[in-house]
């Protein structure tokens, strides 16, 4: 069996990564990105069919927004992300019946449920998305749920992934606490945290994240699926690890809570360890520890 794989949002920090992994594995991977360059084939190649037909699975993690960048800029998902999507289902679906159809695997996010406070989230728990970029999400879901109604041949698995740490990047960019608290040490400059910094949320470590992508490309699953490791941090308790190790307080300027920025999550991923054996090996608090050091 061929095993080739079609990964969108190719300039992206997840995609690069995924592809990585998954060449490692043995996979014959393309980027495809709205930008076309070295390394990057153009969107417009998954409409296609011929194109599209030829993979085995189409991993669709193309996203123009973040959580901050979706209140700066409103509606940009319902302008370029959306439409992309209804694309590529309005492709998938024109693909001729004899042909293979890729199982698509869509990067959600566990923002959807908003704050889960109590008992952990299961996928059938109620949506209550505070930000933009949630709700689109959720409208993408929506989406594709539909499109395999009416093509049986689409079956789609949905992973509503938590919030990953762990992935190579820099202090500029929007998402990522990690990098930041490293920066801060390293430059002895302040950490900017907005918020006192207690809201409680799933991390989970990219490879851990690449393992259940892994997983959901090689099984029969379809459905949406929750993706995290089931242990809450606070950004203050990321911030003792750190302090701990390299044996001095950092300093920390607070700012105002984004109201649109989810205080607790807690979401369970039992339904996706229990359908693929998939199970998070990763101690996060040993590995802020080594990348500190």
């Amino acid at each position: 069996m061929e095993k080739k794989i079609a990964v969108t949002g190719g300039r992206g920090r997840l995609a690069g990564v995924a592809a990585t992994y998954f060449r490692q594995q043995g996979y014959e991977v393309t980027l495809f990105s709205r930008t076309e360059g070295v390394g990057m084939k153009p969107l417009s190649d998954l409409f296609d069919s011929k194109i599209m037909s030829s993979f085995t699975a189409l991993i669709h993690a193309a996203w123009s927004t973040v959580p901050f960048t979706s209140e700066v800029d409103p509606g940009r998902e319902d302008r370029e992300d959306l439409p992309l999507l209804k694309n590529i289902l309005e492709n998938l679906h024109h693909i001729e019946q004899r042909a293979s159809i890729p199982k698509l695997i869509f990067i959600s996010s566990a923002s959807v449920y908003g704050n889960q406070k109590r008992e952990p989230a299961t996928e059938l728990a109620l949506c209550k998305p505070l930000s933009g970029y949630a709700r689109a999400k959720l409208v993408a879901e929506r989406l594709i749920l539909q499109a395999a109604v009416h093509d049986p041949r689409l079956k789609p698995a949905i992973l509503r992934v938590t919030n990953l740490i762990g992935i190579p990047s820099n202090e500029n960019i929007h998402q990522g606490i990690l990098p930041k608290i490293v920066a801060a040490a390293k430059k002895q400059q302040s950490l900017e945290l907005w918020g006192d910094g207690k809201c409680s949320k799933d991390y989970l470590w990219i490879d851990d994240f690449l393992e259940a992508l892994k997983a959901a490309v090689e099984t029969s699953i379809q459905g949406i699926f929750n993706i995290g490791s089931g242990k809450n941090f606070s950004l203050l308790e990321f911030i003792q690890i750190a302090e701990e190790v390299i044996q001095q307080p950092l300093s920390i300027k607070y700012h105002p809570r984004y109201p649109w920025d989810v205080t607790c999550s807690n979401i369970s991923s039992v339904a996706f360890s229990e359908a693929t054996g998939w199970n998070p090996q990763t101690n996060i608090a040993q590995k802020i520890r080594e990348v500190m050091r």
